[in-house]
């Protein structure tokens, strides 16, 4: 497949057309024409009626497109031979069949879930006959023309699965019809297959033009012969419209994943004590020797445990202090970390450069072989905008050295800016600005998201001056987010701050497009996500359901960034309020129920010892330190090949101060594994009082509420539904002495009632 730019102004993106097509494309029109057992299914799509037919080695569904088109769903395949088609049953939205042939019998659901009639399901199962290898399985979408010729088809591909994220793929197709498809396979389905044959779902929903979709992944294990196994369970959505705009596509890839995600099955959560682990968390950073260092005595924190081969980093100070100073704020005393680390901090910032560098400056490599990164001159872009953002975070917070060290620093970035054009590398030569890696890849630029955290810092800093010469700045580095469609991504937690300071340009300046550009990042993220559960191997005794990883191309779920985008997602929510879109409400609200539940498998301790690499890239590992792992892969890879993450230490406290609702004199913690974007409280008497809270999330869908005791026992205290005034109190799920517990609606408003008169 080779892309072209399409020379039409209707379209805003590489246009892609047939050029290379695999052995499963020759050949495939004269296979429909000749195909037999034709029938209708008793639903259609918004799109047109679907047809059932066989061909020697498939049964298809076929769908008109547009009036000059046709979409071919390979439901089944058999190299040798189908033998026989039995439809066994059929309703009005749901039919299936049994297909006999050479491996064995297939079993193919087919159902319409929604009577929009934009979106089809439909699941394959096999019981072989005896046992086989997979090799080389086709895809199972086709794009065809109405003569049933699949070479002369044109369109666009938006974004399609990478690595480990979400089996997707989203595209349009312009000619000879119009219209857009969404493919969502859901791999959590396909365990059994995972497990028996050894393989994993990575990389396997693609799109090689005409071609799309899901395609087996190759085994030298077999299948066992008698035992039946999912082979595909994939969801189909399509639309008429062919998006004018990025913008469009990013609304109708929200859209598409909606509706969705609502159908997918979920993994069940569980409760885990976030203070508690934080406490202990923060006790390990602050006294192990393990976690930190003295150099000139003061306090050091090391990125990795017992990783003392570098010079300790600005970053990891600040993504230790940062959210330690909002947990301090939410724990309501002093911790002696924070005063520690703060103390540090002008030992980053170098005179001579005038801005504040990566590596302690003076620090010593003792490394014989160094990394790309490990050059005291050399600046990695993101790197320097982030430690910069945490600077305006605590400035924002009245401490005078970071704002300080902010100002002192925002020329030399202001200055590199221009020189870039708002267009950063990805690594560049601290004294002359000299460009040393321009892109992540060849054709694919440099750190293309890195624009937004700019405009962060500039709007930080606008905020704290009210100086309009850094909004200027945020603003012409905004723009330069433009045209970067579903490739905007290259660090999955800095796009989504940009799509947060986006957000506040569009407050500040009315500007509609600075809120497009944000909802483009935001679909960006979520198309990264992972959303299918890894049952098989060692993700059989850990979660990686609704994970997302920190790099476009990263194979791992990565702890510090998560709970960085975890913050992000609660601060975006409060500042665009009811113009978040609806999908991305929902997301965002199972993200956070997510991973409060998985979090836990970061540390060692929650891990079998077999699933632990014991030779990690960075430091080494310690499974009894409370030291979250930096990566958690796929089933069949060990967790902490990179290492034990120190600054991933701060997961524990971030989503402590995220998800627990506490205030001063009340004796009652309110904990919601959906966001609370909005709290407010009375006292009505000497020992009572009420709390109401705004849930974030969608109705259609449920989360799990605690009122937890401060002291040892819990209070008399109700819950009651605000929004439905004179309903009686709602009933726990558990009760235990010290917390009652519930499953309420998401997007609605609780009231929390306590004191001596109130019924338990």
């Amino acid at each position: 497949m080779r892309t072209e730019t399409y020379n039409s102004p209707t379209y805003w993106q590489p246009f892609t057309r047939t050029q290379n097509t695999s052995q499963w494309v020759t050949g495939l029109d004269e296979q429909f024409k000749n195909a037999t057992h034709r029938d209708t299914l008793p639903f259609a799509f918004q799109t047109g009626s679907v047809e059932v037919c066989l061909t020697t080695n498939s049964l298809w569904l076929i769908t008109e497109w547009g009036g000059a088109g046709k979409l071919a769903i390979r439901t089944c395949f058999d190299p040798q031979l189908i033998q026989k088609v039995e439809q066994v049953r059929a309703t009005r939205n749901r039919v299936e069949y049994r297909v006999a042939g050479a491996l064995g019998t297939f079993r193919i659901k087919i159902e319409r879930p929604h009577s929009d009639q934009s979106l089809l399901h439909y699941t394959t199962s096999l019981k072989p006959a005896q046992p086989f290898t997979v090799q080389s399985f086709p895809h199972d979408l086709y794009l065809l023309d109405t003569d049933y010729n699949p070479l002369t088809t044109e369109g666009m591909v938006y974004v399609t699965q990478s690595g480990p994220t979400s089996g997707l793929a989203y595209l349009s197709v312009t000619q000879p019809s119009e219209g857009s498809v969404f493919y969502f396979q859901n791999f959590t389905a396909l365990t059994d297959y995972c497990q028996t044959t050894q393989t994993e779902p990575s990389d396997t929903v693609t799109v090689q033009w005409p071609e799309v979709g899901f395609a087996l992944p190759s085994s030298d294990q077999p299948l066992e012969a008698g035992k039946e196994v999912v082979l595909s369970d994939a969801f189909i959505y399509l639309s008429p419209m062919v998006p004018k705009t990025e913008f469009q596509a990013a609304d109708q890839f929200l859209e598409a994943l909606g509706q969705i995600y609502r159908l997918l099955p979920k993994p069940e959560t569980a409760y885990y004590d976030w203070p508690k682990a934080s406490e202990r968390t923060i006790q390990a950073l602050t006294d192990s020797p393990h976690c930190g260092r003295q150099i000139e005595k003061r306090y050091h924190v090391n990125a990795y445990v017992d990783a003392t081969q570098k010079p300790p980093e600005s970053m990891v100070q600040l993504a230790i202090l940062v959210p330690l100073w909002e947990y301090q704020e939410w724990l309501g005393k002093p911790i002696g970390l924070v005063d520690q680390l703060q103390r540090n901090l002008t030992a980053y910032y170098d005179s001579k450069h005038e801005t504040f560098m990566r590596w302690l400056p003076g620090g010593v490599f003792k490394e014989e072989e160094r990394s790309e990164e490990q050059d005291p001159n050399k600046i990695d872009s993101w790197y320097l905008l982030h430690t910069l953002m945490n600077l305006g975070r605590l400035a924002e917070k009245g401490n005078t050295d970071a704002k300080d060290l902010l100002f002192r620093s925002i020329e030399f970035v202001i200055k590199a800016g221009h020189h870039f054009n708002y267009n950063w590398p990805v690594f560049y030569d601290i004294r002359t600005l000299e460009v040393l890696k321009a892109e992540t890849a060849e054709g694919k630029g440099g750190e293309l998201d890195v624009a937004g955290l700019y405009s962060h810092v500039m709007v930080q800093a606008y905020e704290l001056t009210h100086d309009p010469r850094y909004l200027n700045e945020a603003v012409a580095s905004a723009v330069r987010l433009c045209g970067k469609g579903f490739e905007l991504l290259y660090q999955t937690n800095i796009t989504i701050m940009s799509s947060l300071t986006l957000a506040k340009l569009w407050k500040i300046t009315g500007n509609r497009l600075y809120f497009d550009l944000s909802r483009l990042g935001l679909a960006n993220v979520l198309a990264r996500l992972w959303i299918w559960e890894c049952n098989f191997g060692f993700g059989q005794a850990r979660s990686t359901f609704m994970g997302v990883a920190p790099l476009k191309d990263a194979p791992y779920l990565a702890a510090y960034e998560e709970a960085e985008i975890f913050a992000t997602m609660l601060n975006y929510l409060k500042e665009v309020g009811t113009d978040v879109p609806e999908t991305v409400r929902l997301m965002f609200s199972e993200y956070f129920k997510y991973l409060l539940h998985r979090g836990r498998f970061y540390f060692p301790s929650e891990l079998p010892v077999e699933m632990l690499c014991q030779q990690p890239r960075e430091g080494r590992l310690i499974r009894e330190l409370p030291i979250p792992l930096e990566d958690i892969s796929t089933g069949w890879k060990q967790a902490g090949e990179v290492g034990q993450e120190v600054y991933g230490g701060a997961l524990p406290y971030i989503l402590t101060t995220y998800a627990y609702k506490q205030f001063d004199k009340i004796p009652v913690i309110i904990f919601s594994d959906y966001p609370i974007y909005h709290a407010e409280y009375e006292f009505t008497g000497r020992n009572e009082g009420y709390v109401v809270v705004r849930l974030a999330g969608t109705s259609d869908f449920q989360c799990q509420v605690r009122l937890i005791a401060k002291s040892r026992t819990l209070p008399t205290v109700q819950l009651f539904d605000e929004d439905a005034p004179g309903s009686p109190a709602l009933q726990p799920v558990e009760k235990e002495e010290r917390y009652y517990e519930y499953r309420v609606k998401g997007n609605q408003r609780l009231r929390m009632e306590w004191g001596p008169n109130k019924k338990a």
